[in-house]
């Protein structure tokens, strides 16, 4: 025998010509003209270095060698069609654990409060969210996932990247305002963040209450009367004790980035569809 490595299209030659009994109906079932099934016929054999098939007047039956190979064919066969229906029943009904990395604000007030419409969706799925501030490296498979805010810059072409909706920024004061509130802002090295930016702006040099890089921290001061921030809409409902001040002042672009490897998977697909779908109703 060679060294040649089997192709299953060629084994299937026995099983084509053991169901069919003629070198058409082989060639039928194996959708190709009788010449190149016959070539193929001798090729196996060839390569195998065993007579297998016994060729008369268009008739075709296997020989003893080839009737005891015929049942290695069959198993394979019925792999194979297993594989095709577990495959099938994967991309059907995803399961399995999604790590997602998110921003802290988007994973509390958007991400795990709807997560019982991506149980609806896919039961058998387990998200997994990490919420620390830094970027996870996609690259160095440290999350199947990642959500950031703001168009990424920082991707290698291993990454499949999507923007995946827009969050609402708004100026947000205590329930019961003070008679001159002052601004909670971002820390200064935030500066060329959107809402940081905004807050400085109304600042206009003037000293702010408290800085804080925790939207949620910055919440909970504006709901204790500490004075007033911009910060996601998306906290409006989370937060009691704080008020929306008219329309959203900006919006940022949420991105989605998945591994090129990885993010075609059905449970990758299945969380990116429903986080694509969840951003871009939100508004």
């Amino acid at each position: 025998m060679s060294d040649e490595r089997l192709h299953w299209d060629d084994l299937r030659l026995l099983l084509a010509a053991d169901r069919a009994g003629s070198l058409s109906g082989a060639a039928r079932d194996l959708a190709v003209d009788p010449t190149t099934a016959s070539r193929r016929m001798k090729g196996l054999e060839r390569s195998l270095g065993l007579s297998l098939f016994v060729r008369t007047h268009g008739a075709v039956r296997l020989t003893d060698e080839g009737r005891r190979l015929l049942a290695h064919a069959q198993r394979i066969e019925q792999e194979e069609r297993a594989f095709r229906i577990t495959a099938q029943t994967l991309k059907e009904a995803p399961h399995g654990t999604v790590r997602l990395s998110a921003p802290p604000t988007l994973a509390r007030c958007m991400i795990c409060p709807a997560v019982a419409t991506l149980r609806a969706r896919a039961p058998d799925l387990c998200l997994e969210v990490e919420t620390e501030p830094a970027n996870v490296r996609l690259e160095c498979w440290e999350a199947d996932i990642a959500v950031r805010l703001g168009a990424p810059t920082d991707l290698s072409d291993t990454l499949l990247v999507r923007r995946l909706g827009l969050a609402d920024y708004a100026v947000f004061e205590p329930e019961t305002p003070s008679r001159d509130p002052g601004w909670i802002a971002y820390p200064e090295r935030f500066r060329h963040v959107p809402e940081a930016a905004f807050v400085e702006g109304e600042l206009a040099g003037r000293a702010p209450v408290l800085r804080s890089n925790d939207p949620m921290a910055m919440a909970l001061a504006v709901a204790r009367g500490a004075g007033r921030a911009v910060l996601p809409v998306a906290l409006a409902g989370i937060v009691p004790g704080v008020v929306q001040a008219g329309a959203p002042v900006l919006s940022r672009e949420i991105w989605g980035i998945r591994h090129r490897e990885t993010g075609q998977t059905s449970a990758v697909r299945t969380v990116h569809e429903w986080l694509i779908g969840l951003f871009d109703g939100a508004r």
